[in-house]
């Protein structure tokens, strides 16, 4: 299966997600002693701006939940040009493909500042999933929630017209907007920075102090 059929098979709902954020994943793991100290024995990673947790074309045999910080997916085509696909805060999975489905990462991952986050190997989860059978469920309904937006969020740009999609992005963004460079937003719309300048001024928004 490949990733984009990944999202297509996931059912999670595109408006919930039970454990994608810290507080219910931790009382989710707690129920377990022995599964508790295997989470806290898990390995922190810390990334500098600009570093890479997954590079596009690579295998993905990880999965990271982000503790603070904000990363971007993007893609890279052969022409080395860059277009974002999702951007993703404290308390939120990332990867480069379904866990535990050790496949080629279509996409980039990349640290848009320091970001502390908690690193789980496929090969683990595997493991845990065999002793622990009742932690697969919610660890795969947080990962298929973010797959599942992404899907969303690619049906949000062949539908609607540019305003209309930064509109949605300020409404499904709200805590990360102010934190990512205009450049960064307009890739992730498909349109260029100048257009995204535009519909900003439209919305009676100012670019102050806002590296492009």
């Amino acid at each position: 299966m490949t990733p984009d059929g990944a999202e297509r098979a996931v059912t999670a709902s595109p408006s919930a997600c039970n454990v994608c954020e810290p507080p219910a994943l931790e009382a989710l793991v707690q129920t377990e002693p022995a599964l508790a100290a295997l989470w806290q024995a898990l390995p922190r990673r810390q990334f500098g701006a600009g570093a890479l947790l997954q590079r596009a074309g690579e295998t993905s045999t990880r999965c990271w939940h982000v503790r603070s910080g904000v990363v971007r997916l993007f893609y890279l085509n052969e022409q080395g040009t860059e277009r974002n696909r999702s951007f993703h805060g404290a308390g939120k999975w990332v990867a480069g493909s379904l866990p535990p489905l050790a496949l080629p990462s279509p996409y980039a991952i990349e640290a848009l500042g320091p970001v502390d986050a908690v690193e789980l190997d496929y090969s683990t989860l595997q493991d845990w999933m065999g002793v622990f059978p009742q932690i697969g469920p919610p660890l795969q309904e947080a990962l298929g929630y973010v797959f599942q937006s992404h899907a969303r969020r690619e049906a949000e740009l062949l539908s609607h017209p540019p305003e209309a999609r930064y509109q949605a992005f300020l409404a499904s963004h709200a805590e990360l907007a102010n934190q990512l460079p205009q450049h960064h937003v307009a890739s992730y719309l498909g349109i260029s920075p100048v257009s995204l300048s535009r519909i900003r001024a439209r919305l009676g928004m100012v670019d102050a102090g806002r590296g492009g």
